[in-house]
């Protein structure tokens, strides 16, 4: 049901498997004994830096059973040739369907590397047409620490673009790993304010293996 790979004009998402980023590169992006930017990647991000290589293999195996299941797509990030860094693992990216709410949560996540480089705007415009006009959602709404200053700027400038809006910020909203609750500012767009802001056109190419 998921595409396998969603094409926009300077990035290639490419639903994350043990195909795609080999666990043990996985390992080295994500644990902090390998990167040296890890802890100020997962800042704001509802998970710790890897502290083993089985990490990343459950993490890649959760994977791609959602994905087969359509219960959680989740994309690796790969900037497409022309791009700084072309064809290297970038981050990751995807939405969660609400599938009794018809509505999808979304999620991204870059080393910082690649940070301040638009992709953010970028993917979201292609999720959009995801959730939208391939899945027939109705709503897709985004969280985000009130402290993540960069982050917001980035959500407030697409949600904008797309017609959404700031819902507000919820108190208690969600949890940390080990149970702290956390506030979140809530955005969202729904599918008639995607429309109207595009027409229905959007730039991005929609792949699935199977059809190929």
């Amino acid at each position: 049901m998921f595409p396998d790979e969603i094409v926009t004009p300077r990035l290639r998402l490419r639903a994350m498997s043990r195909e795609v980023v080999d666990p043990l590169a996985t390992y080295d992006y994500f644990a902090a004994s390998r990167s040296d930017t890890i802890e100020e990647e997962t800042e704001y991000v509802s998970w710790t830096p890897y502290e083993t290589p089985k990490e990343g293999v459950d993490f890649l195996t959760l994977a791609e059973e959602g994905h087969k299941k359509a219960e959680n797509a989740i994309y690796a990030v790969f900037p497409r040739d022309g791009e700084d860094g072309a064809g290297e693992f970038a981050g990751t990216t995807g939405f969660k369907p609400e599938w009794d709410k018809r509505r999808a949560v979304f999620g991204m996540w870059l080393r910082k590397k690649f940070w301040g480089w638009g992709y953010s705007g970028e993917r979201a415009a292609a999720l959009f047409a995801a959730v939208f006009d391939v899945l027939d959602l109705e709503v897709a709404y985004v969280q985000v620490d009130p402290e993540n200053e960069k982050s917001i700027r980035a959500i407030e400038k697409y949600v904008d673009r797309f017609g959404g809006q700031h819902d507000g910020l919820f108190r208690n909203a969600t949890c940390t790993l080990d149970g702290t609750p956390l506030d979140v500012h809530t955005y969202s767009v729904t599918r008639e304010q995607w429309e109207g802001a595009t027409d229905g056109e959007y730039d991005a190419e929609f792949r699935w293996e199977d059809r190929e």
